[in-house]
């Protein structure tokens, strides 16, 4: 499970000197909740809680909130439902590594297992998380969770699919296969008219030089064009947006 989040944190040995600060208007979380819940923050990049409400000793039967872990969680889940939360954190990783930057905080992520309490009983928790903290890259760093109990909609013990919940009027893909390949539509494009004008040119084939005697403008312009194209595309070589021009439609 590690392994898979220093993935979607895209994990560097060095540490990271993030100053970040964070308000959580706790009383928006008491509201339409069906059950018993607990919150917390975690960092990808060190995988472990950085915050933990209260409330976790209240759903988990726990002692104290620093019995509740990464470990914890893996430990202590169902054996029945361990590999699909593995499937599922894969899949996760998989969706929002190719998310572009833009769209990385426009997702919640929900699916629901079992996790077993410090009486050793088991209860349905219902996880959502979205992404609070994300960096240029679009490397997760830091993550809001809810962990909500639900085991009384759970007579039959059936477990609810994988869903990632578009926010901001970002798409919605309701109970995903693990081995579904989602189709992620790009963020629209916000090139100019001379950058479009640009792009079409080098789709065609011509150099820069040709570009700039084309359009009847010096290279030194062009090439400021082609990184502008490049960033707003979030391609990271020429080889990358042409395929994305043709693939993604971009003009």
């Amino acid at each position: 499970m590690k392994k898979t989040w220093y993935e979607i944190a895209r994990y560097q040995d060095k540490a990271m000197d993030i100053e970040y600060e964070l308000e959580i208007h706790k009383k928006l979380l008491d509201i339409f909740h069906i059950g018993d819940y607990y919150y917390y923050i975690c960092n990808l990049f060190k995988v472990e809680f950085e915050f933990l409400s209260d409330n976790v000793k209240k759903v988990l039967k726990l002692n104290e909130t620093s019995d509740f872990s990464v470990e914890y969680i893996f430990d202590n889940i169902h054996p029945g439902d361990k590999n699909r939360f593995i499937a599922f954190e894969q899949k996760v990783t998989s969706f929002f590594n190719g998310l572009s930057p833009d769209l990385v905080m426009k997702y919640k992520v929900s699916y629901d297992y079992r996790i077993k309490c410090s009486d050793g009983t088991y209860k349905w928790i219902l996880q959502q998380v979205t992404t609070i903290q994300s960096d240029e890259n679009g490397a997760v760093i830091r993550v809001l969770g809810v962990h909500t109990d639900v085991t009384h909609l759970k007579p039959d013990n059936i477990p609810s699919g994988l869903s990632f919940i578009g926010l901001d009027g970002a798409p919605s893909y309701i109970n995903v296969a693990v081995d579904e390949v989602i189709d992620i539509p790009p963020e629209p494009m916000l090139l100019t008219i001379r950058e479009k004008e640009i792009l079409k040119l080098i789709v065609n084939g011509n150099t820069s030089n040709e570009i700039a005697a084309i359009l009847f403008i010096s290279k030194h312009t062009v090439d400021s064009h082609r990184k502008n194209i490049l960033r707003k595309t979030n391609c990271r070589t020429n080889s990358e947006l042409l395929f994305r021009a043709v693939t993604q439609n971009i003009l």
